[in-house]
């Protein structure tokens, strides 16, 4: 770190302020003036710069939440919100009547939004990764057992 000595104000010297106080002049206060001024500089420029990182992140996590807000608040049907679950529509439909999911009509038919629909899919996955209402997909069926 460069450190840069800068002349003291005009009409400052250190006389000035030894004056003030009564006491003789200190002539070692330059020396240390040239010497802290450019520390506190440095502080601030650190300081500042810290402030603008911090900043810059937290716009970066306001706009991935927007983002995440604009899809969440997709409004899906039936059929796709059972293929996000990988489940059947009926499934779904008795979600909906049961309160497991949250839905709504528009018409006559059953709309759920993308949020409520990847919330229940978190409910209804287990610590270890394994779906509480997970079906066979293969297309055989399953052995007993």
């Amino acid at each position: 770190m460069k450190l840069m000595t800068r002349p003291l104000p005009a009409g400052i010297t250190p006389s000035t302020f030894a004056k003030k106080a009564g006491e003789q002049p200190f002539h070692g206060f330059t020396k240390w003036l040239n010497l802290i001024i450019p520390l506190l500089e440095e502080l601030d420029r650190y300081a500042r710069l810290a402030a603008r990182e911090e900043y810059e992140l937290l716009l970066a996590e306001k706009a991935a939440a927007a983002v995440e807000a604009d899809q969440n608040d997709q409004v899906l049907t039936v059929n796709e919100a059972a293929q996000l679950l990988g489940l059947s529509p009926q499934t779904v439909y008795e979600w909906v009547k049961a309160g497991k999911l949250q839905g709504f009509k528009a018409g006559r038919e059953v709309r759920v939004k993308r949020g409520h629909v990847l919330a229940a899919l978190k409910l209804q996955t287990q610590p270890n990764g394994r779906r509480k209402y997970g079906r066979c997909t293969t297309g055989r069926p399953r052995k007993a057992g």
